[in-house]
């Protein structure tokens, strides 16, 4: 399933699976434990690009949020250690002290906060809308009477049956979607921006794009999830997003992944 659909659903307890650990390059000590140590945390990530995943060349902690975590744990002085399992079980693990925070693109709803904390937004991220590199496509007003597509399962169907398309097209893979808009079977597609730009990023391609900038119709907010409970490590992260928001290293990380100025967050 497109991981944009997925991330809005609702998380409900299953057996937890798998665990990988690692260190970040945090030198100092200034959250140091009683016998002086750095104090370790231990992330929860379902391990999906781009958002929190680790480098199969290199073993360390990638991603948006992963980066975006390790920046603040440097900051902080903290160890950084990796807890892997579903994403519908990031919930659950956090509960059963697995973990002390999730790292995982994770959506703030109403209905998540009923069970965790969220720390403030991260970013935003929503679908993405991709055209050929020379179409003149620059919001989802201007896809009337063009041929549409997303890819089966994920809820961009729903939207593209309400644009007024001449023809709508589904499609298994988002790699069929993507090779469909650059082959000219279709005029536009919809799905998720962060896996899709991500996508391009890995694998340039000059005859397609996406349009920018874009206002998302399913945007999302995402943040950080802790215990209801851990009220000081809460305070402690916020405090070190603010001060990467306020560097340069926060838009860098966006656009390493394909993302950009649209997704920032306050």
């Amino acid at each position: 399933m497109n991981p944009f659909a997925k991330r809005l659903k609702v998380l409900v307890p299953m057996a937890l699976i798998g665990v990988l650990a690692l260190t970040s390059c945090a030198a100092d000590t200034t959250d140091a434990g009683a016998d002086g140590a750095a104090r370790t945390i231990t992330i929860a990530t379902s391990n999906d690009a781009p958002f929190s995943f680790t480098d199969a060349t290199t073993g360390e902690l990638s991603g948006i949020d992963g980066e975006m975590f390790l920046a603040i744990a440097e900051q902080q002085g903290w160890n950084v250690e990796v807890f892997v399992t579903d994403f519908n079980t990031l919930i659950p693990a956090l509960v059963a002290d697995k973990a002390d925070v999730i790292v995982d693109a994770m959506y703030i709803t109403d209905a998540r906060k009923e069970q965790i904390n969220f720390t403030d937004p991260w970013y935003m991220q929503g679908e993405g809308l991709l055209v050929p590199a020379g179409s003149t496509v620059e919001d989802r007003d201007d896809v009337a009477g063009l041929v549409l597509g997303a890819q089966t399962g994920t809820v961009f169907t729903d939207l593209i049956d309400t644009l007024g398309g001449s023809e709508t097209q589904y499609f298994d893979s988002q790699a069929a979607l993507i090779t469909a808009v650059e082959n000219g079977q279709i005029d536009a597609a919809f799905t998720d921006s962060a896996v899709l730009a991500y996508s391009l990023v890995q694998k340039p391609n000059p005859k397609i794009k996406l349009v920018s900038p874009y206002e998302a119709y399913f945007p999302g907010t995402i943040g950080a999830g802790l215990r209801m409970e851990d009220t000081e490590l809460l305070a402690d992260i916020n405090a070190g997003l603010a001060d990467l928001k306020a560097t340069p290293q926060y838009l860098e990380i966006l656009q390493k992944y394909g993302l950009g100025e649209d997704n920032l967050s306050e």
